[in-house]
This record gives structure tokens, C-alpha cells and sequence, in this order.
């Protein structure tokens, strides 16, 4: 499709600027030839005619308006020969880097559509199996309790993912004019901690948070700090478990400094790159809890705060991700 849109505007492009040139340089001859023509001619015998009555008889010569009209003519039909061969390689060049941008986020909404389908699918069919499972006469009290648990688990992942799809749809939009103001970070990531630990605490797990003593200070925009931290305490609780999840903030030059450290599973040296793209989940065994979008919009938060972020993990040891902050 691209590659049909990029030879038509090749072949528009082209025929635009030839015709162009080409009427420019036709312009610019028949200017040449009325400025140097008869009326070049003609200045050229008045000159002549006074130098032979004033007694200066010299050879004539041909008048070099001509000479120079062909000189011209030469010149612009071997520019005009070359532009048919320059003009659409030039063209089929800027075509290609103009549609590149258009390409590339039309492959992203493309892939974008996909995996929300396949995302969407998995859920809804075991909302529909289940449902169909509970309408069975036979169905016990115990099983019904059982079907809702696991139907509300599922609703609230599906509430999870459309969330996140809605903020990513607003990337480009919305979130990026977010007003920023200054904020503590010390409140805000023991607000988040204080959120978890109920979670933490059913899977036996340790949540830390060391702080210093004075406020950490930058500006920011508060709610998307919290849906940072939500994001990546989220994914450190679902692959702890029986762990410890350490979360440290440090001022050090000017920068704020988060680590958070969890002893879970742990990912791959082949996979760390790409744990920010969306829709990105390392196996199944990761994938069977999470849709892949929580650390691709972690991401995007600390790219709009004009801060950095990434990960250092070993399998079996653990994760740990380290944001960083331009403090004040």
C-alpha cells in the first residue's frame, strides 16, 4: 500500500516540479531573447554606425546576442535533459522519508489493534465459559462462589487494560499538556507502598521503603507519578512471591534516584531491552497475569518528566528498576 502511495506521489511530485522548471527556464530564454534579440541587435548597429562616421572603421563581427541566445538555448535544453532524471530520483528520496513517520504508525496502530484483540479474546472467553458452566443445573453453591471470584478477577484485569489503553491512546494528546507543579516524591511513593501492602502481605512478602530524611522535590505531575509507581509495584508484586520488595529514594547532584527491588523471577538479558515496548510479555508463565502494558507506560511517564529509566535483572535473583529525576 505504502509503496503504491509513494510511486503515485513520486510520479505527482515529479511532473510538478518538471513543469515547473521547465517553465521557468522557457520564461527565462524568451526574457534572454527579447532583452538580447532585435533590441541587442539594434544597439549593436547603433554602436557600429558611430564609430564609422566618427572614423573608427573596424572589422565587423557578428553581433554576440546571437551567440549568446545559443550559448543559453544549449545550456538550458542539457539542464532540462538532466532534471528527467534527477527531479524523480529526488522525489521518490523525500517521498520516502515523508511517508516513513506515516508508515511506522500506521505498522503501530496495526499491531496496537492486534494485540488488543488477542488481549480482549483470552479474558472474555473465560468470562463466556464460565458464565456457561454457572447456568448448569447442577452447579453447586461452592462452584458458583468459585465461578464469580475468578469473574471478578477477570473484570478487573479487563478494567486494567482499558485503563491503559485509554492513556496510551492520549500519548500523543492529553497527558503530554498535563499541568506540573512541584511534589514530594517521598509522599507519593509511600502513599503507593501504603496502597500495596495489603497485597504484599497475602503473598508473604517484605515491602520496604528507605528515605531520606529531607523532602525530594522536583515538578512533576502528581497523578501520573502515581500511576508510575503503581505500575511497577504491580508488576513486582505479581512475580514475588514469599520475597522482598525494597524501594530506596536517594538525592544525589541534583537527581532523584528510585530503585526498586524485588527477589522475584527475574528476566532474561535477551528480553531487558524490550520490556518497554507495548504488548511485550517475556513467556507465558509472566504473561498469564499482565496484558504487557504497564512498563511500556512506566516509560512514557518518566520520558515526560524528562527523567530516565531501566532495568538490571537476573533469572531467579530478582529485578531491579532504577528511575531516576531531575530534582530541584
Amino acid at each position: 500500500m505504502f509503496h503504491r502511495a509513494r510511486l503515485k506521489l513520486t510520479v505527482l511530485y515529479s511532473v510538478i516540479f518538471l513543469v515547473l522548471f521547465w517553465s521557468l527556464s522557457s520564461g527565462i530564454y524568451f526574457w534572454m531573447n527579447k532583452y538580447f534579440g532585435d533590441s541587442g541587435i539594434d544597439r549593436y548597429i547603433h554602436i557600429n554606425n558611430e564609430r564609422f562616421f566618427s572614423g573608427h572603421r573596424e572589422e565587423e563581427h557578428e553581433p554576440p546576442s546571437d551567440i549568446i541566445l545559443d550559448e543559453l538555448r544549449d545550456a538550458i535544453i542539457i539542464i532540462d535533459f538532466l532534471l528527467l532524471f534527477i527531479v524523480p530520483s529526488l522525489a521518490w528520496v523525500l517521498t520516502g522519508r515523508t511517508l516513513k513517520p506515516v508508515q511506522q504508525s500506521y505498522e503501530r496502530e496495526k499491531r496496537f489493534l492486534a494485540d488488543v484483540s488477542h488481549d480482549l479474546r483470552t479474558p472474555l472467553s473465560i468470562l463466556h465459559g464460565e458464565l456457561e458452566l454457572a447456568l448448569q443445573k447442577d452447579t453447586t453453591k461452592q462452584q458458583y462462589k468459585k465461578i464469580m471470584k475468578s469473574n471478578k478477577e477477570e473484570v478487573i484485569n479487563l478494567i486494567a487494560l482499558v485503563e491503559n489503553m485509554l492513556f496510551l491512546s492520549r500519548e500523543d494528546g492529553q497527558y503530554k499538556t498535563s499541568q506540573k507543579e512541584e511534589v514530594d516524591l517521598i509522599d507519593i511513593i509511600a502513599e503507593r507502598i501504603a496502597f500495596f501492602k495489603k497485597a504484599a502481605k497475602q503473598k508473604k512478602i517484605l515491602l520496604q521503603f528507605n528515605f531520606p530524611k529531607e523532602s525530594v522535590v522536583f515538578n512533576g505531575n502528581a497523578q501520573l507519578l502515581k500511576r508510575l509507581f503503581t505500575n511497577l509495584l504491580d508488576n513486582a508484586v505479581k512475580y514475588t512471591v514469599k520475597g522482598k520488595i525494597a524501594v530506596s529514594l536517594n538525592k544525589k547532584n541534583g537527581t532523584a534516584i528510585v530503585k526498586i527491588t524485588d527477589s522475584g523471577i527475574g528476566i532474561s538479558q535477551e528480553h531487558q531491552a524490550r520490556i518497554f515496548e507495548r504488548f511485550f510479555k517475556v513467556d507465558t508463565s509472566r504473561s498469564q497475569k499482565g496484558y504487557g502494558l504497564g512498563l511500556s507506560i512506566a516509560k512514557q511517564i518518566v520520558d515526560f518528566h524528562n527523567g530516565t529509566i531501566h532495568i538490571t535483572s537476573k533469572m531467579g535473583k530478582g529485578s531491579t528498576f532504577i528511575i531516576t529525576f531531575p530534582a530541584i
